[in-house]
């Protein structure tokens, strides 16, 4: 793959175009780790948005969600792992299969952090995002608990 320029910009999305936001809501439904009716009413309602791009191609979305008190509730019940309910969320990091290998996923998590002062949590089943969130501080807690796809999920959690 030829050398490729990647910027990772992070704002509300209430800032990013219809079709920008359809795009990242499609990239999240492809990467298939979330509900996909979830991820298409939650990610313009998200706090921050960070989208990673090649020249004018979406390759890439993160976001730290709104607080949502009885979903952090039941993780932390899940987890067994009790946390202030009021915690954001960082989730919907997804990689445009072209572009992984990239390290677009720490990225964007950094790019997201640089803004956010306070405690994130985050749940995943995904080795590689295991590795980029333990690498951007992120410390995994409690036991893991069966998703909704079968898959083994962990919680997360970044101290302020």
């Amino acid at each position: 793959m030829p050398t490729v320029h990647y910027d990772i910009k992070a704002g509300a999305p209430s800032k990013v175009s219809l079709k920008d936001l359809s795009q990242c809501i499609g990239m999240v439904k492809a990467g298939d780790a979330v509900d996909p009716d979830s991820a298409a009413v939650e990610t313009p309602r998200a706090q921050v948005l960070a989208i990673a791009s090649a020249g004018n191609l979406i390759v890439g979305v993160g976001a730290i969600k709104r607080c949502r008190p009885k979903y952090s509730f039941e993780i932390a019940e899940k987890s067994g792992v009790p946390f202030d309910p009021n915690t954001s969320e960082l989730g919907y990091i997804s990689i445009d299969a072209k572009h992984r290998g990239q390290r677009l996923s720490g990225r964007i998590v950094q790019e997201l952090l640089s803004g956010h002062e306070g405690a994130l949590f985050a749940t995943t089943s995904s080795e590689r995002m295991k590795r980029t969130l333990a690498h951007a501080g992120f410390v995994q807690k409690g036991s893991e608990w069966e998703g909704t796809k079968n898959q083994q999920l962990s919680l997360w959690i970044k101290e302020k």
